[in-house]
């Protein structure tokens, strides 16, 4: 016999009940929750920063309480390290988490878990950097300009097999402009409070973007393909910043909001005003949203002497990655001077103005940084320097125009006394091995580097340097190769030799590396059996190909292989997924064989000493 309930039994029962069914309604709810990617940035030998975003699926937000997991093993039968965190509703339900305690030279996997329900987000990978001594293999890739007119991105199909230590974002990690899919950002060339808090909120919906598929029905997302295969760098570019006047940190600001000043008025070439765009609100608040999407660190630059600096982001940083390779990122957008106009509105390169000593791309504080950083890894005998810039570091033509060749935003074509005194420091410190890298241009190009001989002359002796070489690659999906339809071998031949011909004729030292470079074997281009014994212009050269480049350093650091892989072009607003008929291919190639690090001389090493308190108080006499 079934016992009958008292109506305080029952009543208690069905309580029960009912809350058991709205615990099941809960945790169903909960279970609805979304994670937009997983990512991890900033590695070092010990620590890393952690991201993801959560939401629900009705895309109306939820704060999470999160559990970071990290574990040496892919299925987490053990969990090495446990972080939690709340996800930010002001920051797009962002959260980043800065993880230290780590191993050195270890390759971990993480994800991340709602405590509420029992969710995961997808599986990521990172490396942190081997110990500064160690004698090991370092295998890392880098490329930048992710427009979403090219979403979703096959070039970084598979991405993950590349396994690589860590991957470089070298800026334009997303665009303001307007797809066929996403209204442009609102404008802030004359900015107010109204429109630099829609402009937060536009750009915040422009990173979300860029990590979701195309449609319902085209799952691949690339870069929630490439972000978890790796730890992650980045740099910030002009697009991030919305390609106008804010792209000048440095320059000076009309008001507070961030309004800019004439750029066509000399006056305004040199910020002496002590008002400067990277302290506006319009400035920040887009800081504020690349933040919220990018691993990245958020301390501060202390450096009273240097109001241009002082109280700034510090995005640049240096990482040895063993004994044989250290990392340099540099901020080239932060602090730089006006990007400086004809009275048409044209790019102010020809002119005197572009080699004036007292303008700046990095800042006094930043550019004595870099130049200690440099002369630290000579004195510790690293073998490879790599320089992440924004804008390249190489020279292709200032005749040639903004399209073709150097416009305004490079560091020839308006800084040209910041860049001949940095490379001419690498030059009279012996410092070898140096690879600056960068993607900015839209295109694939291996230059050596030279500067001027006549800082005032752009038409002087260009002055080679030994064992210092630029590498210019991507984009991931950006407009310029697009144009390029013929895809032929005979056909990038004929527009890689053109370019060579027109830079000779300038003066300016041709694309692609010297056929008897020292060092430099092993030349592969996709379409030229014959690159190894030619080495010719278009054996460099990639102008029709979305890419990205892998770097290999040797154990015993005597060897650096450079590998170029990606695909074809295709139109804008097109929104391909993968297409096996323009797979992911080995576009190009070479190795180089590590120039003999001179031994460090203490005389050497106090004269550049020297010359760093030199321009650091040059730079004070100013204010």
């Amino acid at each position: 016999m079934v016992p009958m309930l008292s109506k305080f039994q029952y009543s208690l029962a069905t309580l029960t009940i009912l809350s058991s069914s709205l615990n099941l309604l809960a945790l169903k709810t909960q279970a609805e929750t979304l994670f937009t990617g997983a990512n991890a940035g900033n590695p070092t030998g010990n620590s890393g920063i952690f991201w993801t975003r959560t939401t629900d699926t009705n895309q109306n937000g939820i704060v999470s309480n999160l559990n970071l997991q990290i574990s040496t093993d892919a299925n987490f039968a053990k969990v090495n390290k446990i972080y939690s965190g709340i996800t930010d509703a002001n920051a797009d339900y962002t959260l980043k988490i800065n993880a230290s305690g780590l191993s050195s030279g270890t390759k971990y996997y993480y994800r991340f878990q709602n405590q509420q329900d029992n969710t995961f987000s997808q599986v990521g990978t990172f490396s942190t950097a081997p110990d500064p001594t160690a004698q090991v293999a370092v295998k890392f890739g880098f490329s930048g300009d992710y427009d979403g007119k090219w979403r979703p991105y096959p070039s970084l199909a598979g991405f993950a097999n590349n396994n690589l230590n860590y991957y470089v974002n070298l800026g334009d990690n997303i665009y303001e402009t307007a797809s066929t899919i996403s209204p442009a950002t609102t404008s802030l060339n004359n900015p107010t409070a109204n429109s630099i808090n829609q402009a937060y909120q536009d750009y915040l919906r422009k990173y979300r973007e860029n990590l979701q598929p195309v449609t319902s029905s085209g799952s691949f997302s690339g870069l929630s393909n490439l972000f978890p295969s790796q730890g992650n760098y980045y740099l910030i570019d002009n697009h991030e910043l919305g390609n106008n006047q804010l792209i000048n940190g440095g320059a000076p600001a009309a008001n507070a909001l961030g309004l800019g000043v004439d750029p066509t008025n000399i006056i305004n070439d040199v910020n002496t005003t002590g008002n400067f765009i990277n302290k506006t609100s319009a400035f920040n608040a887009l800081l504020k949203a690349y933040d919220a999407y990018q691993p990245v660190s958020e301390s501060i630059v202390i450096a009273p002497n240097d109001p241009r600096s002082n109280g700034t982001q510090q995005m640049y940083l240096a990482q040895k990655w063993g004994a044989n390779s250290i990392f340099i990122n540099v901020d080239d957008r932060s602090y730089r001077d006006i990007r400086m106009k004809t009275a048409t509105g044209a790019d102010d390169t020809l002119s005197s103005r572009g080699s004036n000593p007292d303008r700046t791309m990095i800042g006094q504080t930043q550019l004595a940084w870099l130049k200690q950083t440099l002369l630290q890894a000579q004195t510790d005998k690293t073998t490879w320097k790599f320089i992440a810039t924004s804008s390249p570091m190489d020279e292709i033509g200032l005749a040639l125009g903004p399209t073709a060749g150097d416009g305004g935003k490079s560091w020839i074509g308006e800084y040209r006394a910041e860049r001949n005194d940095l490379l001419k420091f690498i030059a009279d410190n012996g410092i070898k091995n140096v690879v600056f890298i960068s993607t900015d241009d839209h295109l694939t190009r291996v230059n050596e580097i030279t500067y001027l001989s006549d800082i005032n002359n752009i038409n002087s002796k260009r002055i080679t340097l030994d064992g210092v070489i630029s590498i210019v690659t991507g984009p991931v999906g950006a407009g310029g190769p697009d144009t390029i339809t013929n895809h032929s071998f005979s056909n990038i031949k004929t527009l890689a030799d053109t370019l060579a011909a027109q830079e000779a004729n300038l003066g300016v030292n041709p694309i692609g590396l010297d056929p008897n470079y020292r060092g430099l074997s092993n030349v592969f281009r996709d379409g030229d059996p014959n690159a190894n014994s030619l080495r010719q212009p278009v054996d460099f050269y990639s102008p029709d190909t979305f890419n990205y480049t892998i770097f290999g350093i040797s154990a015993d650091g005597k060897t650096l292989s450079v590998d170029t892989y990606g695909i074809n072009s295709y139109g804008a607003n097109t929104f391909p997924q993968i297409d096996p008929n323009n797979p992911v291919r080995h576009i190009l190639g070479f190795q180089l064989e590590a120039q003999a690090v001179p031994e460090p001389s203490n005389i050497l090493g106090a004269i550049a000493g020297l010359g760093i308190l030199a321009t650091a108080r040059k730079f004070n006499r100013k204010k």
